[in-house]
């Protein structure tokens, strides 16, 4: 009886962390969703843009607020898409050289990952200059873009801390 129970209970621990491996993505996947973050980063970037164009902030009103605002998104996504691309060579050249990274190499990972963490955090705790009505407001043009922009950054947050299991082999 004691025998069926270890092994039924080395079965369990079994399965379950085949379970666990396979909801942790790996390097292709890892890449594949920086580069999707780069792409919806552009087209945030691109209707900043475009936006700015229609209203004609740059001739009409460039002091205004939603211009302050465009400026300063456009800057924070900037920002955010050199830290994806880092990101993405980091995963890339592991993904490449996985045999010769030393337990210092793997440190030093780590530490340049969690300052990409860090740095996406300060992104998005860093305030607004535009006026708090603004921000406050969900539906209109700057709401919605911080909403989209913070939801995009937590996610990627969320999706590096569960890839992080990659670089553990």
């Amino acid at each position: 009886m004691k025998r069926c129970l270890l092994a039924l209970a080395c079965f369990a621990m079994l399965a379950h962390a085949t379970a666990v491996r396979a909801e942790t993505p790996n390097i292709r996947q890892s890449i594949n969703y920086f580069m999707n973050y780069f792409n919806e980063a552009v087209v945030q970037a691109i209707h900043l843009k475009e936006h700015e164009q229609q209203e004609k902030l740059t001739q009409k009103r460039p002091y205004s607020q939603e211009f302050v605002f465009i400026m300063d998104m456009n800057a924070r996504v900037e920002k955010t898409l050199g830290l994806v691309l880092n990101l993405c060579d980091i995963y890339y050249i592991y993904n490449k050289t996985t045999y010769c990274f030393t337990k210092d190499e793997k440190s030093y990972l780590f530490d340049r990952i969690d300052n990409i963490m860090d740095t996406l955090q300060k992104i998005t705790e860093t305030p607004y200059n535009v006026d708090p009505g603004l921000v406050a407001d969900k539906k209109g043009f700057v709401g919605k873009n911080i909403v989209e922009f913070n939801k995009r950054i937590q996610d990627l947050r969320a999706f590096i801390k569960t890839s992080l299991v990659i670089f553990q082999r």
